[in-house]
């Protein structure tokens, strides 16, 4: 599978997927201690996906791109939060918005720098 479009839509799904796990489900270990962890390298791929899918579109704005992975995020927040047993936090949508830009960022400087 070489189409990095293909791997970003498909991590966003596999990101709604593990966010629709009711919460008596979710092991114990993930819950609490490395939650806002989990979710910055959670999006931090997300942004690294993105920039690379959408690379070589010279309409890319990677502050809008920044604004569409926090917007996610909350989408994201709002969805687990119908979800029984799970719960919405502010900080896990901070969490995401610091791993996403981070993620945008890094890429754009190792695309600009090594590539």
């Amino acid at each position: 599978m070489k189409n990095p479009k293909l791997h970003f839509f498909l991590f966003l799904l596999l990101i709604l997927i593990l966010s629709s796990i009711p919460g008596n489900s979710v092991p114990s270990i993930v819950s609490l201690t490395w939650d806002k962890l989990i979710h910055f390298f959670e999006y931090a791929i997300l942004g690294f996906l993105g920039y690379r899918a959408f690379l070589h579109n010279n309409e890319l704005n990677i502050y809008l791109f920044c604004f569409m992975g926090i917007l996610f995020g909350c989408f994201d927040e709002l969805w687990q939060s119908m979800i029984p047993g799970r719960f919405s936090s502010h900080y896990d949508v901070i969490a995401d918005g610091i791993g996403v830009i981070f993620g945008i960022f890094a890429s754009n400087y190792f695309y600009k720098k090594y590539l």
